[in-house]
C-alpha cells in the first residue's frame, strides 16, 4: 500500500485554502490514466479515501470569505458530477446559480472605480516671530 505523506497544514484543523489545495492535488493525482492500472488499484482506492476524507474536513471548516465558499461549492459540485443520479443535473445547476450569487458578491479592485490621484498639500503658514513649534 503506497504512504501518501500529510502535511500538519493539511489536517482536519487546515485552513480552508491548504484543504482546497490538497483536494486538487488529489484530484489531479485521480486524473492521471496512470492511475487506473490494475497494479494501481489500492493507490487509487487510497487516493480516494483521503479525497474523502479532505472533503469532510472542508465541512467542518468555516468559509471566512465569498472565495472560500466558492471553493466549498466547487467541491460539492464536483462531487455531484461524479454521481449518476438523474436529478443530479438540477442540484449541479442550483449549486452553479449561488457560485454565481455569491461571487457577485466579492468585491473586486476593477468594480470599485478606484482613483488615484495626487492630493494637494496646503501648508500652513510658520510663524516667523522664532516660537517653538511643537
Amino acid at each position: 500500500m503506497a504512504n501518501i505523506p500529510t502535511h500538519p497544514e493539511f489536517s482536519d484543523s487546515g485552513s480552508l485554502p491548504a484543504l482546497g489545495l490538497r483536494w486538487a492535488a488529489l484530484r489531479g493525482m485521480l486524473a492521471s490514466p496512470l492511475i487506473d492500472a490494475e497494479d494501481q488499484r489500492d493507490l487509487r482506492r487510497e487516493l480516494l479515501q483521503e479525497l474523502k476524507t479532505v472533503e469532510q474536513s472542508m465541512a467542518r471548516v468555516a468559509s471566512r470569505s465569498a472565495l472560500e465558499l466558492c471553493t466549498k461549492i466547487d467541491v460539492v459540485s464536483q462531487s455531484l458530477r461524479e454521481q449518476t443520479y438523474p436529478d443530479g443535473r438540477g442540484a449541479l445547476e442550483l449549486l452553479d446559480s449561488i457560485r454565481a450569487d455569491v461571487s457577485s458578491l466579492i468585491p473586486r479592485a476593477d468594480n470599485k472605480g478606484v482613483h488615484l490621484s495626487r492630493a494637494t498639500v496646503v501648508q500652513r503658514p510658520t510663524d516667523q516671530g522664532g516660537a517653538a513649534q511643537g
